[in-house]
């Protein structure tokens, strides 16, 4: 038999994580199975077996995606104070398009964890993660001087992070885009002028 790559095996795990968005975004992540993944790449049920353990695994990769692809694409944001509200409008436009819809499913599986003692651990685990990276980029913003360094960046980050979870909820019951990109600027710059 031969041997299976690692870049195989990469785009495989890509695979499968690009079928579930698209799973969730269609039916919702509780109405998902791993057969209807399955089905939807062509492949066994088995086969998403090998590479990840069921759906909440498979979830939070899909979002754990999401953050390593931002560091790239934001890295050359938020060096000017001048520059600060196109910064942001451009950080909120980075975080709408990597997460594909998958906002309305993480609400959903917060719901859900409410009913789910295992999902409840899974979302807090996930939030800290989420609350890290946003933190190690405001301590990377404080290194470089564009942020006091008294400012307390563990509560910003996490500030940060419930504004966006806010905003996805005002999303979901039709608040537009462009009124939660408002807010979102907004707040960025009340923060970079008071944190300056």
């Amino acid at each position: 038999m031969p041997k299976v790559s690692g870049v195989y095996k990469a785009e495989v795990r890509e695979r499968i994580i690009q079928a579930a968005m698209e799973s969730f975004a269609q039916t919702g992540y509780d109405k998902t199975k791993m057969d209807d993944i399955a089905r939807r790449m062509g492949l066994s049920k088995g086969t998403i077996y090998l590479y990840f353990k069921g759906k909440e695994e498979l979830f939070f990769s899909i979002c754990d995606m999401g953050m390593k692809t931002g560091d790239k694409e934001d890295e050359g944001l938020f060096t000017k104070k001048e520059n600060a509200a196109s910064d942001a409008e451009e950080l909120f436009d980075n975080i709408r398009r990597r997460e594909r819809g998958n906002d309305r499913v993480l609400l959903e599986m917060a719901v859900e964890s409410t009913r789910n003692p295992r999902l409840r651990k899974a979302m807090h685990e996930h939030h800290l993660r989420v609350h890290d990276h946003v933190l190690e980029g405001l301590k990377k913003k404080i290194e470089e001087g564009f942020i006091r360094k008294d400012v307390d960046a563990a509560g910003l980050a996490i500030a940060f992070v419930a504004l966006y979870d806010g905003l996805a909820v005002n999303r979901l019951i039709g608040i537009s885009d462009s009124t939660n990109k408002k807010a979102w600027v907004a707040m960025l710059k009340a923060v970079i002028a008071g944190s300056s």
